[in-house]
């Protein structure tokens, strides 16, 4: 069937809206998939792939009490403007370099096939986005 979004999928897309607007905010705790599911209609398994795809963009983690709960969301302008092949951020030494598929905002915002990873940039709570097809990192 065209056109019809998986349940999955729907749950997914709504608690991110909630993450990116900001109505969820980052250590908040989210209710269990067990809640999650009675409060969205849709089976147990359904809201832990919802939860998997969010955990998979980087906006979820499981905290050490095991709860989930909501990433760090802020960003600030990548250190170069629309990455070229070949092109080539320098690192500071107290960055992190994180690999993860993107969201799809993500995807649609550096043009990205589906299936590409982005390379994020981690550096205390901010982060920055490049597209994993034609960034090179290095450490400085």
């Amino acid at each position: 069937m065209t056109g019809v979004t998986p349940r999955y999928r729907a749950l997914a897309d709504t608690l991110r809206e909630r993450i990116v607007s900001g109505e969820l905010t980052p250590g908040q705790r989210l209710p269990s998939a067990a809640e999650l599911a009675w409060e969205h209609d849709v089976g147990r398994d359904t809201a832990l792939k919802a939860l998997g795809v969010l955990r998979g963009e980087g906006l979820l983690f499981i905290a050490h009490d095991n709860s989930i709960r909501v990433g760090p969301a802020r960003r600030r302008p990548a250190s170069e403007p629309e990455a070229t092949p070949g092109t080539l951020v320098r690192l500071p030494k107290e960055a992190t370099l994180i690999a993860r598929m993107p969201t799809p905002r993500e995807r649609e915002e550096l043009g990205l096939p589906e299936g590409t990873p982005v390379l994020v940039v981690r550096i205390d709570d901010v982060e920055e986005v490049h597209a994993a097809d034609r960034t090179a990192m290095r450490y400085t």
